[in-house]
């Protein structure tokens, strides 16, 4: 219990230092200066936005239900420290066998925080954000799935614990996998290019378009730990045997890792947005194709 504590703690303070570190590295990409006033090089802007965040007054709408509208950002903030649960620590593990389908259920249990967080609003942008956030969600979980059991079938089993300790790395006969498994995240964590949710041309924020102080501060931390999760699933999964000792493999996890994140934040700097049926249409009409094919071709191979 304590372990999961201090993990959760410690992703609380890394999600609010990425953030900041995405702000500076989109300004070097786009050639201008990021946060840069705050203590030496902006390194505290983190702590002042939050400072700031929680010092403001929470406001609701006038027709909302104040319940739903606190209840959306804590189903969103729950649900992604909650996947934190799963991180495979030498210390005071908590054992979970089938530790990959918890992670699909919690993945889609949060979908209806995103709708919750929409929906109660009484505004038309925020709920158009919350219909593309859901649409979006449940096609590419359904995507997001297939590409999840493809590096399984190697690995034979859901056991993050067993998965970092094999000595077989997915990627060095599945680049296909990763390239098709990173498409469903970027989709998944509704980043660019295919970030329709927040569409800042046309609904300014998306589903959280009303929400200030705290409600945004727990909304975005929740979208960021959702990135940052992902980084660390990907780095368990095609580079786990590459893990070795604890020591070494907490060094080498950590590496993949902030690499996943910066990539993550490198083409939302430099690849322009899709547009949202060129979205729908990559996903069911392309990419799930493919997907079952090559789960249909390992199956037989396995076979």
């Amino acid at each position: 219990m304590l372990s999961c504590c201090v993990t959760t703690i410690l992703m609380l303070v890394a999600v609010a230092f990425f953030i900041v570190t995405e702000r500076k590295g989109l300004g070097m990409l786009q050639l201008r200066q990021g946060p840069n006033k705050v203590s030496v090089k902006g390194i505290m802007q983190a702590v002042a936005d939050g400072v700031k965040l929680f010092k403001k007054e929470f406001s609701f709408p006038f027709s909302c239900s104040k319940e739903l509208f606190l209840l959306g950002p804590f189903v969103c903030f729950f649900c992604a420290y909650c996947l934190w649960l799963l991180f495979p620590s030498s210390i005071g593990y908590m054992s979970f066998e089938l530790g990959l389908l918890f992670f699909l259920c919690i993945s889609c249990f949060s979908v209806y925080g995103v709708f919750i967080t929409g929906w109660v609003c009484d505004s038309r942008y925020s709920f158009l954000g919350a219909m593309r956030a859901v649409a979006q969600s449940i096609s590419y979980e359904v995507f997001l799935s297939t590409a999840l059991f493809l590096p399984l079938l190697l690995f034979g089993s859901f056991d993050f614990q067993i998965i970092r300790e094999g000595y077989f790395s997915c990627v060095l006969i599945g680049q296909e996998i990763l390239v098709l498994w990173l498409i469903s995240i970027l989709a998944e964590t509704n980043r660019a290019p295919f970030d329709f949710v927040e569409g800042e041309s046309e609904l300014v924020a998306g589903y959280s378009v009303e929400y200030g102080g705290v409600g945004f501060a727990l909304i975005a931390l929740a979208e960021y730990s959702n990135i940052m999760f992902m980084s660390l699933l990907t780095g368990l999964l095609f580079f786990g045997g590459m893990m070795g000792n604890y020591f070494v493999g907490s060094m080498v996890l950590a590496f993949w890792m902030t690499i996943l994140s910066y990539f993550i934040v490198w083409v939302r700097g430099v690849v322009p947005r899709f547009r949202y049926d060129l979205l729908m249409s990559l996903c069911w009409v392309i990419l799930l194709p493919i997907s079952l094919s090559l789960f249909s071709f390992m199956v037989i191979l396995g076979l």
